[in-house]
């Protein structure tokens, strides 16, 4: 069993997710339909993503690619502008860059255990030009 957080409230503008342990496929469901939720209600308004999966284990093939859909989601939107993601495990942050490029996310996101690099991204990153 895993755990899984999705706040969009602690930090304006930021939406921040969490995923630690071994997600199951119910887990990754409902983590997907919250994602989804914070997403629609920033209404609009600028968002940017932090994401914690310093201390998720890999991903399943069915929880992978819904994953990739909850990347393609956010990336979906205009008010989309980018995301960090702090990782520990090599094994996981290819996974994550996989479902990252897959979704079409990779050109605004930073992967990296570095949580200042992480921060510093955040303030600096834009939408590409569509």
């Amino acid at each position: 069993m895993g755990k899984w957080n999705v706040d969009a409230f602690a930090r304006p503008g930021v939406l921040r997710l969490s995923l630690e342990g071994k997600i199951t496929h119910d887990e990754m469901t409902a983590f997907v339909d919250a994602h989804n939720r914070a997403i629609d209600n920033f209404a609009g308004d600028d968002y940017k993503v932090w994401c914690d999966i310093s201390r998720l284990q890999t991903l399943d093939k069915e929880c992978a690619d819904l994953f990739e859909k909850a990347k393609q989601y956010s990336n979906a939107h205009p008010n989309f502008r980018g995301s960090a993601v702090l990782v520990a495990s090599a094994v996981v942050a290819m996974q994550h860059r996989r479902t990252s490029v897959g979704s079409g996310v990779m050109s605004t996101e930073l992967i990296s255990e570095d949580p200042l690099a992480l921060e510093r991204h955040l303030r600096t990153v834009y939408r590409r030009s569509e």
